[in-house]
């Protein structure tokens, strides 16, 4: 190869990944509003030790009454991210959260009640 085919090679892969940056830069957490249909939901169930499957290995919920609840999540790999049902058919998503341990909290506030929640995988 001489000097220019390499130059050349060069800008294309700089080009490249200035693209991709470009790409990841305009990704962001999924909103209430953005949530994409195809996502998988998981209902929260009540079991001791709260082990859970896909994405998030713990959740302990520590706060839950008619209108908003909390709870202590460990997402062990991929993203997760908060879910609420309301009792008037609204459905609210949380942002997406990578690993680590968090807390997902969602509320119906001027929506009605919870009819269930959870967490869904993006």
């Amino acid at each position: 190869m001489n000097g220019n085919t390499m130059k050349r090679a060069g800008a294309a892969v700089l080009g490249a990944g200035a693209l991709v940056a470009v790409g990841l830069a305009g990704a962001g957490p999924a909103s209430a509003d953005e949530a994409d249909k195809g996502v998988t939901h998981h209902v929260v169930t009540q079991v001791p030790g709260g082990a859970q499957t896909d994405h998030v290995q713990t959740w302990v919920t520590t706060h839950l009454d008619s209108d908003d609840w909390r709870a202590n999540v460990r997402v062990d790999y991929g993203r997760s991210g908060a879910w609420t049902v309301c009792s008037d058919g609204t459905e609210k998503h949380g942002p997406l959260q990578g690993p680590g341990y968090w807390v997902f909290a969602g509320n119906c506030y001027g929506n009605g009640t919870i009819r269930t929640y959870g967490w869904y995988d993006g």
